[in-house]
Order: C-alpha cells, then structure tokens, then sequence
C-alpha cells in the first residue's frame, strides 16, 4: 500500500509540473510576426562628440584668427580689388561739322598757339597757323626778292592780305587790298607761291592779314640781324629781314 500511494503521489505530481509548463509559455507574449510587416530603425549618429578638455588641432589654430582685428584683415586681404569702369571711348572721332574744333594741345610746333575755337585741318599735325605761316614765310622770300634792293628808303606801303580756306585747310581765295608797293607785292606773290601747296588752321575760314613795311638801313638796327644775308626774326607781330647791300626791312603783321 506504501509504494502504491507513493507511486500515485509521484504520477499526480509529474502531471501537476507537466500542464504548468504549457500555461506559463501561453500566457507570454507571442513572437513577432516577420512576414508582410516592415520596421523602420533610426539611423545610427556616427557624430563624435567632442571632449569637453580637449585642446583643438593645429589645423584648426591655423585656419581660425586669433583676434577680432585679425579676422577684419583677412576679410579685407580676401576681397578682390574692385576696378572702376574705364570711361566711354568715341568710337567715331572725327572733325566737327564746318571743321570747327577745339584749338590743339599747346606745345605742339605745328599747331596754332592759340586757345579757341579753329578752322581748317583741325587735328592735322602738319598743318599750321595761317597767319604766323604766312609772316615767317614772307621773310623767307622777300630777302631773295631783288625788288627791295631797288625800293626807296622809308615806307613800302601797306597792304591787307586776305586768304579763305576750306574745312581741310587748303587756301581757296587770295585776295590784296590797299596801295602796297612794288616791292611789297612782289613777296606777297612770292610768299603765296611757296605756301598755296600747304594745310594751315585760323580762327575763321577768311583771315585778314595787314602788312605795313618799313626800309632801314642795316647798320641803324640792333637786333642781330646786321650783315647776315639770311637774317630773320619772327616776334609779336613783327618780322624783319636783311639784305646783302645791309638794307633792312622791317614788316608789322596784324
């Protein structure tokens, strides 16, 4: 009876320990279902963070200022220079309309002196003042003009030259009034001769050219011109010349 009660007790117990086991695994929570569901997992931060001590690389020192005014420096050594706009250039320079201009650069050896408003062959570096061309080159004339070794001493008369030029500053019309003497007339022929070819600017197309011409003798003179055959002198309106026989003629150009 002994090993018969304990061998009940022993069966009741196994089956006691057997159903627990199931009601244990049931009552847990069941395991995920994988097929047809899907998970999103947040990407891991590979960020380091840094330590609160450490020092910062060298790299970095180098790239990052030191002051305040040394960031200001580099800001402005890193702007690039700003050029300003080069000023409008005339695609087309060329001559007024009626060869009007303002007077060339003083300085210039073929340009007229004077400041004002010019005619002729403006901006021709050849080209010459009317005036100044024609009392330069009537000396240059006259003293081979053999007629002023025949005129009378004292006045050669007067004259008044006058000359029209085109837009291109060549001469078109000569025109001689007054009562000038022979001699006076001869280089004033003379003169034309020599510069009709030639450009020239004045201050209107028509320039009006008043001669008046004095014979002295040489010696009573005190310029420097005595006894030099090719003796001339150009200066405020007045022009002078000496002949060979020691004649000298003084001319007022106005």
């Amino acid at each position: 009876m002994t090993a018969l009660s304990l061998g009940i007790h022993i069966s009741v117990a196994a089956l006691l320990l057997g159903s627990r086991h199931p009601t244990q695994e049931a009552s847990g929570d069941p395991a995920p279902r994988l097929a047809g569901d899907t998970f999103e997992l947040p990407a891991p931060d590979l960020r380091s963070e840094p330590l609160a001590n450490a020092s910062p690389s060298p790299a970095t020192n180098a790239g990052a200022p030191s002051s305040p005014d040394e960031a200001d420096d580099g800001a402005l050594r890193a702007a690039p220079p700003v050029r300003a706009p080069a000023a409008a250039k005339s695609s087309h320079p060329s001559r007024p309309s009626g060869g009007h201009a303002e007077s060339p650069n003083a300085g210039e050896s073929s340009a007229a002196t004077n400041t004002g408003t010019l005619y002729g062959a403006v901006g021709d570096r050849s080209a010459t003042d009317l005036a100044a061309a024609f009392a330069r080159s009537f000396t240059q004339t006259a003293s081979a003009d053999r007629a002023w070794e025949r005129a009378p001493l004292g006045s050669a008369g007067s004259a008044t030259v006058v000359l029209a030029i085109d837009d291109e500053g060549h001469i078109t019309d000569v025109r001689v009034e007054g009562a000038p003497s022979p001699a006076l007339t001869s280089s004033i022929q003379r003169t034309m001769a020599l510069i009709k070819g030639r450009t020239f600017v004045a201050h209107d197309k028509v320039t009006r050219i008043r001669l008046a011409a004095t014979i002295t003798n040489g010696a009573e003179a005190n310029d420097g011109l005595s006894g030099d055959r090719f003796g001339l002198s150009v200066h405020g309106g007045k022009a002078a010349f000496v002949l060979p026989i020691g004649r000298r003629i003084q001319l007022d150009v106005k």
